[in-house]
């Protein structure tokens, strides 16, 4: 198990020993980076704090380094304060090599740009060593110039966008485990063990309406849309290879739907002012930018139209299970991105405040007129065993695990 957290001064020493170890690794290996002097804590204390590193353990063992600082002048002068976070003095134990924490680092820098409200994560690194050039680049990091450093350091400069790693990252993971997914959460139903439509009558009449559907999936909530009247059925979806099963999905249903493959974040060609219900069946909160994609999706709507959509519960990320009790334990005030694995394919997700919903909606022009935290009937009526799961019933009980809001163009 790989854990990250932030050094104190308590940990100068470990951190000397992760480095010391990287310099004495690859001295060994005949391609030294740097000296021995040069990561004693004297040294860096020149330019760093202790805080400003992050320790990266290994089953509860010290396996790997980083810094992030939010200002370079000496590697990046022309960028402006407080746009990006800069990765330096990236390490990793002998030891730990191959065992994933490198990527785990490199994972846990975006995320914390993103935290702390960059735009770019940008690095430096020798220009001769291509496989560690390789190696960023794997992770997203764009090349964009070269120097010559002191009259000999030959530096390559990297940058990386952190929102565009975000949606590429989970784009090739959808990609990966879309076929698992056939068919999950889809209309009627709204989300884990909450009312589905066919209680909550949230849509209007769609006979004749044109339908837009965000995170179209499998096209399952399009399929249920063209048995209720719709007359157009339109859909957007990050991952190509659900766009091309719900083509296949509807068209085998008598349906010509107009797909995209294309993050949410961005209009790939949708006509503005076109549609009478856009909607978005539990997939929402992948976006990396709400604000946007809420006024994207006014600017889709005809006035008056409707917007739907459903996702986890705000305080669902907040409570754990511990000892058959349900424990607040997580910070709800905090909408940091987190990373984890699904159907073990790494994914980044945002944890958000309901308030972060209702203001973007508002910013967008959108009037919320229903809004549903409720468990279905059925859950509530039966005894439900106590479970460490994420979606439990027992949690369902005490809870609701979904939001549902509706909210119409003004």
């Amino acid at each position: 198990m790989i854990t990250i957290e932030q050094a104190s001064s308590g940990d100068i020493a470990v951190l000397e020993r992760v480095l010391l170890d990287t310099v004495t690794w690859l001295n060994d290996k005949g391609t030294p980076l740097w000296g021995a002097s040069e990561v004693t804590w004297d040294a860096l204390s020149k330019k760093y704090s202790a805080s400003d590193f992050y320790l990266a353990y290994l089953d509860g063992a010290p396996a790997g380094c980083m810094a992030l600082i939010e200002d370079d002048p000496f590697f990046w002068p022309d960028v402006p304060p407080d746009e990006s976070l800069f990765l330096h003095k990236l390490a990793v134990t002998k030891a730990a090599r191959k065992l994933g924490v490198s990527d785990a680092l490199m994972d846990f820098s975006k995320s914390e740009g993103v935290r702390r409200g960059k735009t770019t994560l940008r690095l430096d690194t020798h220009a001769l060593r291509p496989k560690v050039r390789a190696f960023y680049e794997r992770h997203g990091f764009r090349h964009v110039g070269t120097k010559v450093l002191l009259g000999k350091y030959h530096t390559a400069f990297y940058e990386v966008d952190l929102h565009s790693a975000i949606l590429t990252r989970n784009k090739n993971s959808w990609n990966a485990i879309a076929d698992s997914f056939f068919g999950v959460t889809a209309l009627p139903a709204y989300g884990c063990l909450c009312p589905g439509e066919d209680e909550l009558r949230l849509f209007p009449d769609l006979t004749g309406k044109a339908v837009l559907d965000i995170g179209c999936g499998s096209g399952h909530s399009l399929l249920w849309c063209g048995r209720h009247g719709a007359s157009e059925l339109w859909g957007l979806d990050m991952s190509d290879r659900q766009t091309e099963t719900a083509e296949r999905l509807l068209r085998g249903h008598g349906y010509a739907p107009t797909l995209f493959c294309s993050p949410m974040e961005q209009n790939p060609g949708l006509p503005p002012g076109y549609f009478d219900v856009v909607y978005s069946i539990y997939a929402i909160g992948w976006t990396v930018d709400l604000q946007r994609t809420f006024t994207l999706i006014a600017s889709y709507l005809k006035p008056g139209g409707i917007f739907i959509f459903s996702w986890d519960h705000p305080f669902l990320h907040c409570v754990e299970a511990v000892d058959e009790k349900l424990v607040f334990s997580g910070n709800y005030y905090e909408p940091a991105p987190f990373n984890f694995r699904k159907l073990d394919n790494p994914m980044t997700l945002y944890n958000r405040r309901l308030c972060d919903y209702v203001n973007a909606l508002a910013a967008a022009g959108l009037a919320v007129e229903r809004m549903v935290e409720e468990t279905d009937k059925e859950t509530l009526s039966r005894d439900a065993e106590f479970s460490s799961a994420y979606y439990a019933p027992g949690k369902a009980k005490r809870f609701p695990l979904s939001l549902i809001v509706k909210a119409k163009r003004v």
